[in-house]
């Protein structure tokens, strides 16, 4: 898959007495946090302070590795910056990972942002919309799952042991407020409503910009999402 370059961490951020959570930014599946360039630019603009880890060999090992991976790294930004909370977004399994994070390794999540998760899972024509034009056998399907995506692809077919470990949790957590944006043209998440879950603020691209071709793997950083996601975001201070 071809990158888009890196999105470079800086340690001497702060939070403030108007920003006081982190931002961590998670990115998906094969590909690097150079997804979020554009939108880690236009937070720190705002005046957050923004942190986006690379892990799991481009986010391919297990969802429950980069988990604990993503999880040590949370640690560290809540140590550097002195904060209590983070606010986490997550594109794809991103989310999954965030979601884990909070779940299975106590992080203190603020606020999470799901961007195109498939938290009730993709099927196995979704995870290759992009690489398969025909129908497959099922088991033809998995090998190229695997190949493209590694032991995370599997891991965010429905109704998979990760997922069903995951989601045998509430789905929401209190204390924790929780965002789930989808987009109708995601040809990867299938059903793309997967992404929604119960207790959260659940939206459509589409909800604002009726006419949007929002690709499943541009979410982190097309405009108009990047507008939804900031906006949702600077919302938390109205409640501090």
């Amino acid at each position: 898959m071809p990158t888009r370059g890196w999105f470079e961490d800086d340690w001497r951020a702060t939070v403030t007495r108007a920003r006081p959570w982190p931002v961590v930014l998670v990115h998906g599946t094969t590909v690097s946090n150079g997804d979020w360039l554009e939108l880690g630019a236009q937070l720190r603009r705002q005046g957050w302070a923004v942190f986006a880890p690379a892990y799991g060999t481009r986010a391919t090992n297990h969802v429950a590795d980069n988990a604990e991976e993503v999880a040590a790294y949370c640690r560290q930004v809540l140590h550097a910056t002195g904060a209590e909370q983070l606010v986490m977004v997550g594109h794809s399994q991103g989310g999954l990972v965030a979601r884990a994070c909070q779940v299975f390794h106590d992080i203190p999540v603020k606020h999470l942002v799901c961007l195109a998760t498939p938290n009730h899972g993709t099927s196995l024509g979704g995870m290759l919309s992009t690489r398969v034009t025909n129908e497959r056998r099922a088991t033809q399907m998995t090998q190229l799952i695997d190949r493209f995506f590694g032991p995370a692809g599997m891991d965010q077919i429905a109704d998979s042991e990760f997922l069903q470990r995951l989601n045998s949790h509430p789905e929401t957590l209190p204390g924790t407020s929780y965002t789930c944006i989808a987009t109708k043209t995601d040809s990867t998440v299938v059903p793309a409503e997967s992404c929604f879950l119960k207790g959260a603020q659940c939206m459509w691209v589409q909800d604002f910009f009726p006419v949007a071709m929002v690709l499943h793997e541009q979410m982190p950083y097309d405009k108009r999402v990047r507008s939804l996601v900031v906006g949702d975001i600077e919302q938390l201070r109205k409640l501090t």
